[in-house]
């Protein structure tokens, strides 16, 4: 059978985590199904969804991004979940046990109530950026930026965020924004797309070329 995704409502994108799965739907809303245990379907709330008869369709809340705020696209990760905006900006939710929600602590977000919505800060990505696209390994979180710098978040005992030492990021104050540096893909050279899964990220770059970094 087809995923009911609720009345006349279709899918535009899509993502997949370790166990959830995530859509933007033709109305701008996401909806997310699937393993839950650290609030990565964003429903304020550890239940999870889609298991059992009457969870999906109608019944299947949205996540809230805020008020008048739709999602352009989405990406999950091993236990959570981000999606860009319409303004460009990024919200971020589920596990946060070493910053990947790139929120300046390690608290989850999306599994109790009061914590989505316009509640949910959205991720400090510099003076005036904006994110054209996002990808989420398992504990980390990257965003190619308008101005094609890609910058990276969370865990980094491998190298995963590519900044040259293993000190995670956006698990305390003062780490995102202009204070997280981006990737140095070289001289002259931007990316166009990031990717990311398990521990490590990639970069498709201007010139058709790749680099990875990470374990």
């Amino acid at each position: 059978p087809v995923v009911n995704l609720g009345t006349g409502r279709t899918a535009t994108a899509l993502a997949a985590g370790d166990h959830h799965t995530c859509a933007v739907l033709d109305d701008g809303e996401v909806k997310c199904w699937g393993y839950n245990t650290n609030g990565q379907l964003g429903l304020g709330d550890a239940a999870d969804r889609g298991d059992a008869a009457g969870e999906m369709g109608n019944a299947l809340p949205a996540v809230g991004l805020g008020t008048g705020r739709t999602a352009t696209a989405t990406a999950s990760g091993g236990y959570h979940s981000c999606a860009r905006l319409d303004t460009g900006q990024v919200k971020c939710w589920g596990n946060n046990n070493i910053g990947q929600l790139g929120l300046g602590d390690a608290l989850n977000r999306g599994d109790a109530a009061g914590e989505m919505g316009d509640v949910l800060p959205v991720v400090n990505l510099g003076t005036g950026r904006t994110a054209v696209a996002l990808a989420l390994a398992n504990t980390s979180t990257c965003a190619l930026l308008d101005s094609n710098q890609v910058k990276c978040w969370g865990q980094n005992g491998n190298g995963n965020l590519g900044l040259g030492d293993a000190a995670s990021r956006g698990d305390a104050a003062g780490e995102m924004g202009n204070a997280l540096p981006a990737v140095s893909l070289g001289t002259g050279v931007t990316a166009t797309a990031p990717s990311a899964g398990g521990s490590q990220a990639c970069a498709l770059l201007d010139t058709g070329q790749v680099k990875c970094w990470g374990p």
